[in-house]
């Protein structure tokens, strides 16, 4: 056992459960890990690392209705189901006006989080 932590590619069902179950213990969310980061041979984080794409978008405030947003992303769904596609993560600020309409189409609200950039 190490007491470097080590990043794992996760292999099977039981160890994205595990590191699902071990970050909500820990008052956090992680429910679609890639790789588990392993301490003393237990569980003591996780990672997605580009598994599920990650959608952002912006649409126009006064130029763009409800139903022009139901028509884009609908398209967007056919785009990503084409591809093979048929699960990702949207970034939706907390003042946008759709944001009381996501449950209802079918999307499920996550946490609220932020999204941070990083160039190297």
């Amino acid at each position: 056992m190490s007491k470097v932590p080590t990043l794992r590619k996760i292999h099977d069902a039981d160890m994205k459960q595990l590191v699902a179950k071990k970050a909500e213990e820990d008052g956090d969310n992680m429910q679609f890990p890639s790789h588990a980061v392993i301490k003393d041979g237990e569980v003591v984080g996780g990672w997605n690392m580009g598994q599920i794409p990650l959608l952002m978008c912006w649409h126009h405030s006064e130029k763009v209705s409800a139903r022009d947003s139901l028509i884009i992303n609908s398209t967007v769904e056919s785009m990503m189901s084409h591809n093979g596609i048929n699960q990702w993560w949207m970034a939706c600020n907390s003042h946008s006006p759709y944001m009381s309409f996501f449950e209802k189409f079918g999307h499920n609200l996550i946490w609220p989080t932020n999204i941070i950039h990083k160039e190297i």
